[in-house]
């Protein structure tokens, strides 16, 4: 009873002055956190209750709450992804608490394997009583930590200084205190990553794994030395897995998507469009990087003859670049080497108007216009760029084949000569002029 009472005493003085965010969608869940952390000992001004992710974003910013209480499923967002909002306001990770509340297993082992990071977690429904205990017991393991995380702490402290030799001292020390040292080994493997001893620090993240096979240190850990190796197949095959249990965030995206790209894994690509569609800030790389798979993708479903897939994949590009010429340039480029002049027509009336002046866009255009116009027209066209002072391989081939088909020798004569001159190295009008 004893030591009830002095837990109760040593929680009660580590609740003072902290402040409390509770995260939920639901307004019966949040009215019960709050209760529960009322009768906790903690008074109404320290608590402040959101319902959606970004109010709760907000309130990190303003209120840098030391424990926040969040749901997992927050429509759209997730609120494991509050937990890096925590830190970057709140850093000192041994003063603040993170509990996830999760609804089902799937969501839990989830928590699990972001140790370190996720203080604890509460499968939905709960009773007062396990939310409590919970709290208190989380709360109580930052004041008196396990031995087995001191060891891993002062692990850390030794490889901050770079001291490898005692650092790894402590964390085999640290692996034989725990039945499911995950934690520990992702140390050990960064030490042995330190020392460049790249197997031994596979075979360390991938022991850890084998405790949690999606314990989120030892994915990062494993991942960034496959590609360090330039194991490209092998590290998209771990980041999957961080991308499938973990919140997707846009640096992770823009490497997942090179990298399907990278492994010809294309019907991976669609899926991490919806993953991207679901981020609410994307970056201007992001952006790019999802526009360009999705074009590759789409030309290799031409390659493939699977068209109907390619228009779909090619309209979303078209739609996610928001006028991105090099995007759109690309698109009728690939419609247009397939010979699909009524798609490349399309895609061409999708270029900003300012942009419809530029001699790219006009490039674009003769090169459409030559899929299925007589010579006269495509000619005519040609005429007035290289009169523009257009140079470009593409416009004289064309004009050249275009003029043997209008029967016009003298033309053919002149582009020639124009096109030596221009392109003194290329094959194309050498043998050309030789014919």
């Amino acid at each position: 009873m004893a030591t009830k009472n002095t837990d109760a005493e040593i929680f009660k003085k580590y609740l003072v002055n902290k402040k409390i965010l509770v995260v939920d969608p639901s307004a019966s869940a949040r009215s019960g956190i709050f209760k529960v952390f009322n009768e906790l000992g903690a008074k109404t001004q320290q608590i402040t209750l959101a319902n959606n992710y970004v109010t709760a974003e907000e309130e990190i910013k303003k209120q840098k709450p030391d424990i926040v209480i969040a749901e997992y499923d927050l429509g759209k967002a997730c609120g494991l992804e509050l937990l890096q909002q925590q830190r970057a306001t709140n850093p000192d990770s041994k003063k603040t608490l993170f509990l996830l509340l999760t609804g089902n297993t799937s969501q839990s082992a989830v928590a699990r394997s972001a140790e370190e990071d996720i203080d604890a977690y509460v499968l939905k429904p709960f009773t007062p009583e396990v939310l409590r205990r919970t709290i208190m017991t989380t709360a109580l393991a930052k004041v008196r930590p396990p031995a087995y995380n001191v060891k891993i702490d002062e692990a850390k402290a030794l490889l901050a200084e770079s001291k490898l030799d005692e650092a790894e001292k402590t964390l085999n020390e640290a692996v034989t205190m725990d039945p499911k040292p995950s934690l520990a080994l992702y140390y050990l493997g960064q030490v042995k990553f330190l020392r460049e001893l790249a197997d031994q620090a596979e075979g360390s993240y991938k022991t850890g794994l084998s405790f949690n096979k999606i314990h989120y240190k030892c994915l990062v850990g494993l991942f960034d030395l496959l590609m360090s190796a330039k194991k490209h197949n092998e590290a998209y095959e771990v980041v999957k897995r961080v991308s499938q249990y973990f919140p997707a965030n846009p640096k992770r995206l823009a490497e997942v998507l090179r990298l399907a790209i990278m492994n010809q894994k294309y019907e991976d690509v669609e899926k991490y469009y919806s993953v991207f569609c679901n981020i609410d800030e994307r970056s201007d790389i992001l952006i790019r990087y999802v526009c360009a798979a999705l074009v590759v993708c789409g030309k290799y479903y031409l390659q493939t003859n699977n068209r109907t897939r390619a228009f779909e994949l090619f309209q979303k590009a078209a739609v996610t670049s928001a006028g991105r010429t090099g995007i759109l340039k690309e698109i009728v480029q690939s419609l247009v080497d397939f010979s699909l002049s009524k798609e490349a027509v399309e895609f061409l009336g999708r270029f900003p108007p300012e942009a419809q002046s530029t001699p790219e866009y006009c490039l674009l255009k003769f090169r459409v216009t030559d899929l299925n116009g007589m010579p006269s027209p495509v000619i005519a066209m040609g005429k007035e760029l290289i009169a523009k002072g257009m140079v470009d391989e593409d416009l004289y081939e064309i004009m050249i084949r275009r003029a043997r088909q209008a029967n016009s020798a003298s033309l053919v004569e002149n582009l020639l000569y124009e096109a030596a001159a221009k392109f003194p190295d290329s094959k194309i009008f050498k043998v050309s002029s030789a014919a």
